[in-house]
């Protein structure tokens, strides 16, 4: 496994571990983030700002051919405005995808590719952070698996091993209150991870689905089980959890849908850390694996992860899944299919600034970090056991 030991510094420890990093030697620095309405848009920028850091930004800026309502017009123009302030308008790159697009068609992670691709090349800095924080859930786990392999393939190519992180504000209720809308009717699958779902030669492989279950996922979950039609199910629930009973409140709001609907068996739930995305990434990565394994005497078969959880619980999804596919210890570059369900419109957010209560997650996912470290190293390097 990739990540096992791994690198996640939480929020008390981030200015510790980037000031240690930042006074080693002098860092260049891309800082690739959303142009949104959240209220936690700009929370690495400014903790790297306090730092004096070398930083370049690229700012996606999302359109999905529809009008922002007044609200999310002024607060994306106040966040906008908030990085100018912190970054030079000369080292701010505007990247524009278009998302959405018509019924059954990829376009959102086809077109964060092609936008990453024309923004320049990343292969000049020493440090990556892909702050997740303020960007669409499909757009964020394309962006993070596409700058992944491409630093992947460069260092492999004997370029320079450019360090890669993941950045993310953590809050259950800032999620709930950005997540007002309505949702697409087609399922899309981040670029890349299909699982060969319309395979006509594998066809007859059984289908394992493990929806990562968070809070209001309803529509997500029937939508994406007609899609893939699975033979077997493994809802993946949030625990331990930061609120008491969170994991069991989840279960509960949809316990008709897995229960008599998709006829679950209780015995198929799993359990994945809800504030240690390295833990849920080795829960779903072993997980697979036995699957893979079971089912092998039967020719194979399709594996499938949906994360509709927190941003933190799918980057866990998406190393998982990464890791089948490209991992040193895949000798079958096992394709894991992670299917979901886009929101079409949102509505207007429902966050406080002044109340909100919400944690930095910083996750190192390649680069020096790979290479032996001393016993002295960062107390943000946690070895899993």
């Amino acid at each position: 496994m990739r990540w096992d030991p791994y690198s996640l510094t939480l929020d008390s420890d981030f200015t510790t571990f980037w000031r240690r990093r930042l006074s080693a030697k002098k860092r260049k620095v891309l800082l690739v983030i959303g142009r949104g309405f959240d209220i936690r848009t700009l929370e690495t920028a400014r903790r790297l700002h306090a730092l004096d850091a070398d930083i370049s930004v690229w700012q996606l800026v999302f359109d999905n051919g529809l009008g922002d309502s007044p609200k999310r017009s002024e607060l994306t123009a106040t966040n906008h405005e908030g990085l100018l302030k912190l970054v030079p308008a000369e080292k701010i790159v505007a990247v524009p995808i278009e998302i959405g697009g018509p019924v059954g068609a990829a376009v959102t992670p086809r077109n964060t590719k092609a936008s990453l691709d024309r923004a320049g090349d990343c292969h000049d800095f020493d440090d990556v952070i892909v702050d997740i924080s303020a960007m669409p859930r499909m757009v964020a786990l394309t962006a993070v698996s596409v700058l992944l392999f491409k630093l992947d393939k460069l260092a492999e190519a004997n370029g320079p091993s450019v360090n890669l992180h993941v950045t993310t504000s953590e809050s259950v209720s800032a999620d709930l209150g950005a997540a007002k809308g309505s949702l697409r009717d087609s399922v899309t699958f981040v670029l890349g991870f299909s699982g060969h779902l319309e395979e006509q030669t594998t066809q007859n492989w059984p289908r394992v689905w493990f929806p990562v279950l968070g809070e209001g996922q309803r529509d997500r979950l029937h939508l994406i089980q007609d899609h893939v039609n699975p033979d077997e199910i493994c809802p993946v629930i949030p625990f331990p959890t930061r609120k008491p009973r969170r994991g069991d409140e989840v279960v509960g709001e949809h316990r008709d849908t897995l229960f008599d609907d998709f006829k679950v068996e209780p015995a198929n739930i799993l359990l994945a850390s809800e504030y240690n995305p390295f833990e849920a990434y080795r829960q779903i990565f072993t997980a697979m694996e036995r699957y893979k394994k079971a089912l092998k005497p039967m020719g194979g078969c399709k594996l499938f992860v949906s994360p509709l959880s927190s941003k933190l619980l799918s980057i866990g999804v998406l190393l998982a899944c990464y890791d089948h596919k490209f991992g040193k210890g895949s000798s079958d570059g096992f394709d894991v299919g992670i299917p979901y369900v886009e929101t079409a419109v949102y509505g207007d957010p429902e966050q406080n600034a002044e109340t909100a209560d919400f944690e930095l997650h910083s996750l190192w996912i390649r680069g020096e970090w790979e290479e032996p470290i001393p016993a002295t190293a960062s107390a943000a390097v946690t070895a899993a056991t």
